[in-house]
């Protein structure tokens, strides 16, 4: 995961709306970034596992496999490891964050935009999320062997 900086990141966009998939499509591809959609969680936990994109952007209510079931695939299955440090940010029709919690999902309001969406709050909390996960892909310097002066 993670990209360089001469590669677009890359989003995968999850949300069984095909206006809202069309959309988000269009305004990221046009703010340069490359982007996949999948139009359920099943779909998106295959593209996940396919592409492991820099960023998720994931509805929480769609038919069979839920956002939050997602996220909590993602979080208890093997299969899945290698994907739990992806970032995701969450959209939603319901505008209350209190009953995404309900979901069993430790969220703050970064995590979390609802729709309609507001475009500007979207890309501030996309390279929010993107600068947050490079910063913690950065290699740490060794400091095991410095000393104390």
């Amino acid at each position: 995961m993670g990209h360089s900086p001469s590669q677009k990141p890359r989003i995968l966009v999850i949300d069984d709306n095909q206006d809202v998939l069309d959309l988000l499509h269009d305004e990221l591809t046009a703010e340069g970034y490359a982007v996949e959609t999948a139009s359920d969680g099943l779909a998106g936990l295959r593209a996940l596992k396919r592409s492991k994109p820099d960023l998720v952007i994931i509805d929480i209510m769609m038919p069979h496999v839920s956002g939050p079931a997602v996220m909590t695939l993602i979080g208890e299955k093997e299969h899945y490891r290698e994907l739990r440090d992806v970032p995701m940010l969450i959209i939603s029709a319901q505008s209350n964050i209190e009953y995404v919690r309900e979901e069993g999902l430790p969220l703050t309001e970064s995590d979390y935009l609802t729709k309609p969406i507001d475009f500007d709050r979207l890309h501030e909390l996309i390279q929010r999320k993107l600068a947050q996960s490079i910063s913690e892909d950065a290699p740490r310097p060794d400091t095991t062997h410095w000393v104390q002066a």
